[in-house]
């Protein structure tokens, strides 16, 4: 059998954390190996658990965004889903910049948080779907002009390779951008690995943060 993944909680709310300790214990892959209701907490305790995953709370005492920071450079293996009481475009961006890799209302049906847990351990970004939304509708509404533009500021990025970026911020994967764009999905993977390393991303997660900053959703 594969190991559980292993989950922290870090929310202010006793009865949110125990909720959400009982909900994820029912799933025989998910296991819950710590709590914390401070933000600040959240560092020592990742470090002492060894998570794969830490669901933090957006708006819990303590400063989210930086815990998401100081987890990521210094134990970048670890996972972060951000979860928010209201869907922010800019609060988003924000928790993507910092390195999470998920960003979920709190109201998500707990058969969907478990899918969010293991589509990040699985090196997928899982974002709401207001914001992939969103953004295929400004892409759509691009001009050739625009995206030219875009192409310079992308960091030296290829027109294929903003393309296949494009089709990562709508959610699409390997297998679906190699059938929209006609390559094959070695060659995908390849352009992939390219375009993480211009835009210095250490995952997919971080190089869709780099479409949302440059203004294609607000």
């Amino acid at each position: 059998m594969t190991k559980p993944i292993r989950v922290l909680v870090a929310a202010d709310l006793k009865l949110v954390r125990q909720g959400l300790r009982a909900l994820l214990g029912n799933n025989a892959d998910v296991e819950v190996v710590g709590e914390v209701e401070s933000a600040d907490d959240v560092v020592s305790l990742a470090r002492q658990s060894h998570p794969d995953v830490i669901l933090m709370d957006q708006d819990m005492p303590g400063n989210s965004l930086l815990a998401t920071r100081m987890v990521k450079e210094s134990m970048p293996s670890i996972e972060i889903i951000i979860m928010t009481d209201r869907l922010s475009d800019r609060r988003a961006l924000q928790a993507i910049e910092a390195g999470a890799t998920g960003y979920v209302l709190k109201d998500i049906p707990i058969s969907s948080l478990t899918s969010a847990i293991r589509a990040v351990c699985n090196g997928r970004a899982f974002l709401p779907p207001e914001i992939t939304r969103k953004l295929m509708e400004r892409l759509g509404q691009m001009t050739r002009e625009q995206r030219d533009r875009l192409r310079l500021e992308f960091e030296g990025l290829t027109p294929r390779e903003l393309d296949i970026l494009f089709e990562l911020a709508r959610g699409s994967t390997d297998r679906e951008i190699a059938a929209r764009i006609v390559l094959s999905a070695g060659t995908v993977k390849t352009h992939l690995r390219n375009i993480l390393k211009k835009l210095g991303a250490r995952n997919r997660t971080q190089a869709v943060a780099y479409v949302l900053r440059k203004g294609l959703i607000e």
